[in-house]
């Protein structure tokens, strides 16, 4: 359960996704959820979905909260209850019920609404309820803001309407908002943030004073671990790319899914994970689409964030991540020898400390004056990364939304300003699902990408899929392969080319 939060300060990684959205740039992750048609076939009506969440907003307090720029821009925003709050605003219904929606329109449906950024004098977040497809299904789009949450926590807003099975509506509780800042408190407000942060740093000075030597030992550990992040993920460049460019204000999510069997078959017995075959699978996917456009297949650097959550903090919103980097071999040429690459990255990193690193340089922002961080931010961000590879941690379990069993759960990742392609990646009913999506203008190709990751699995599991035992072949007098006969028998086992 979750604290009220009311007058909380925004953290530095937080505030940062407001200072990188634009009009083009939108900083929501979202969700796209397809759904079973309900078991008694009563499809639930928008005012039954509205008042679940009503009663249930006390678990997410911050779904009624909105943000309160500090004064003059001084300061981090904070979040203060919205008096002017309607669920309706936030819970939203697209099209009849009366009316299906077949695959064509439902998606351009949903990626006008995801092509649209939040408004920021609300409450940062939005369901929005198609009650009929094509198929007899349902789907729910939902969206909120990274200041708000992160991929992980982004699950605690989509648990408003979801459940483990068809629970019972329960009646909401009260709920006044609590009153904001007076004029004097919002004018000394930096202030009395420039004290909280001397107050800490004199606190840590102090701290370490009374233990030199455990502090010189965990000062040296995190110069470490900052120069291993910097050398490795922020510093170095991102090679020049069709996947950067002029990102517009257009949207596009191509919905994909592959079954975990056949992942499992690809890595049992293996070191790779199914995260590992993923990401060799979009490394193999983009190689295909970089050769059809006639681009050289040169090696990408991806973002991929890390999720820095420990026990306690799951269930809390906010972002608790930092990030790596993963470069993805394009330029081989074997997708055996892809998925090796990506392991050994990944093995590697997970060996090392650079996502606290990275996460101290990210804390660090909060160091640096308010006006003089968004500068900063957008002078170091851009050409750093080709695109964001996120894998977010699916429903361990079945989920139902008025018994409505959830089916399919596509991650949405926001794109940076110069990044035309985001994937996420969630694993969840038995399939990992790819949310692929793009800027449909800059990179239209990248509707070809669904095909093209198949194509790379199969040849994935072909690959490493055990061989047959070569034949034997008796000798013969017809030279050193035998008979014709024999020869040819030795040249089908072992497949095109002759290798094993």
């Amino acid at each position: 359960m979750f604290d009220n939060g009311h007058g909380d300060r925004l953290s530095a990684i937080d505030a940062s996704f407001l200072q990188l959205e634009s009009a083009s740039a939108h900083m929501h992750v979202a969700w796209s959820a397809i759904l079973s048609a309900p078991e008694d076939g009563v499809i639930p009506s928008i005012d039954a979905i509205r008042a679940r969440v009503t009663a249930r907003l006390a678990w997410v307090p911050r779904c009624r909260q909105r943000l309160l720029p500090a004064a003059l821009g001084l300061g981090e925003p904070r979040w203060v209850d919205d008096p002017d709050f309607d669920v309706a605003q936030h819970i939203v219904q697209i099209g009849d019920g009366d009316d299906a929606l077949d695959p064509a329109r439902f998606a351009a449906m949903r990626d006008t609404l995801l092509s649209t950024p939040l408004d920021r004098s609300r409450p940062l977040w939005q369901l929005a309820f198609i009650p009929r497809l094509s198929d007899g299904g349902m789907a729910v789009i939902g969206r909120v803001h990274h200041a708000m949450a992160d991929g992980a926590a982004a699950l605690q807003v989509a648990m408003l309407t979801l459940d483990i099975d068809d629970a019972a509506d329960a009646a909401p509780a009260p709920w006044r908002a609590a009153p904001g800042p007076s004029p004097l408190q919002r004018a000394l407000d930096p202030f009395v943030h420039g004290a909280e942060m001397t107050t800490r740093v004199a606190r840590d000075v102090a701290r370490a004073c009374e233990h030199p030597r455990t502090a010189a030992r965990g000062a040296l550990r995190d110069v470490g671990r900052i120069a291993q992040a910097l050398a490795e993920d922020l510093l170095p460049s991102a090679p020049g790319s069709q996947l950067n460019g002029t990102l517009g204000p257009r949207r596009t999510l191509v919905q994909h899914r592959v079954s975990l069997d056949q992942l499992g078959a690809i890595t049992r017995g293996a070191a790779p994970t199914r995260n590992d075959a993923g990401l060799a699978a979009v490394a193999g996917a983009l190689r295909a689409l970089a050769l059809e456009r006639g681009v050289p297949a040169a090696p990408l650097k991806a973002l991929v964030p890390v999720n820095m959550r420990r026990a306690h903090e799951y269930g809390s919103l906010g972002n608790r991540v930092s990030m790596t980097s993963v470069w993805l071999p394009l330029d081989l040429t074997t997708p055996g020898a892809r998925l090796e690459h990506v392991h050994r990255q990944t093995a590697r990193f997970k060996r090392s400390e650079r996502s606290e690193g990275t996460q101290t340089v990210l804390s660090g922002l909060g160091l640096l004056p308010n006006p003089l961080r968004a500068p900063v931010i957008r002078a170091v961000a851009p050409g750093r990364f080709n695109l964001t590879i996120s894998s977010v941690p699916g429903p361990r379990t079945a989920l139902y939304m008025h018994g409505a069993r959830l089916e399919e759960i596509y991650p949405v990742i926001p794109m940076a300003e110069d990044q035309t392609l985001s994937i996420g990646i969630l694993a969840y009913n038995g399939h990992l699902h790819f949310g692929l999506f793009s800027d449909p203008d800059a990179l239209p190709q990248a509707t070809r990408l669904a095909e093209l990751i198949d194509d790379e699995l199969r040849a994935l599991l072909r690959a490493r899929r055990p061989r047959p035992p070569l034949p034997v072949v008796a000798p013969a007098s017809a030279g050193p392969l035998g008979t014709y006969e024999n020869r040819s028998a030795v040249l089908s086992a072992t497949g095109p080319g002759g290798h094993t």
